[in-house]
């Protein structure tokens, strides 16, 4: 990594800082509702998912569709960057901004499954799992913005991943091997478990290597 990608970083990371004070604080304050009951947990649990989703939309709106769309871009065009160096500096600048608060949001949301008594422990593997989930929607939308041009189509990506989000949730109590036991006191770390979790790591992966596959590929920077 060159010295002037970490600068490029740097400048994200202090660009967001706000934001991402702003989006951990709310997923926080989410947790701390979810420890207070039944109700509690309901409220608390949406502002949570609330928090981190629009965290990562906003930091691929911002971080890239605004900028191209404010043609901030183009001081670039005096650095000595190549369209390839500006989108890798991109893409690990903004992966960046979203892993510290994601990091913390989910282990705290690990946590609070773990440390409350009126939470079944058997919930960890399904909080995994939405964790990497959206790790994986963050990633998604991240490779849209890189790719996507047009407000319209980002839009649309947007609105698809949100609600692939809940398609989700829904589907992964009725998966055989993982929903039985969402309920039981001790989690069940079985097949179906690492196996659903491989597929989102890698369908992580495929999505942050497109855009050095083919954006990096542009003769014009974005």
């Amino acid at each position: 990594m060159t010295p002037l990608t970490r600068q490029l970083i740097a400048k994200e990371l202090h660009t967001y800082r706000w934001l991402l004070a702003g989006g951990t604080a709310a997923g926080l304050a989410g947790l701390l509702m979810a420890a207070t009951g039944e109700v509690g947990f309901n409220i608390g649990f949406i502002v949570w998912l609330t928090a981190v989703i629009a965290l990562g939309v906003m930091l691929a709106l911002f971080g890239v569709s605004s900028e191209r769309k404010d043609r901030s871009l183009l001081f670039m065009l005096s650095l000595p960057l190549s369209p390839a160096d500006y989108v890798r500096a991109k893409l690990l600048g903004l992966l960046t901004c979203f892993l510290l608060p994601w990091g913390v949001l989910s282990a705290a949301a690990l946590g609070l499954v773990a440390a409350l008594p009126g939470i079944a422990d058997g919930l960890l593997p399904y909080a995994v799992l939405l964790c990497a989930f959206l790790l994986l929607n963050f990633s998604v939308v991240l490779c849209g913005a890189l790719h996507i041009a047009s407000e319209a189509a980002m839009g649309g990506l947007i609105i698809l991943t949100n609600m692939s989000v809940s398609l989700f949730m829904m589907g992964v109590g009725r998966i055989p091997g993982l929903g039985e036991h969402m309920l039981k006191p001790e989690p069940v770390w079985g097949a179906p478990f690492w196996w659903l979790l491989a597929a989102e790591l890698a369908a992580t992966l495929l999505a942050l290597t497109l855009p050095l596959l083919f954006a990096a590929r542009r003769r014009d920077i974005l």
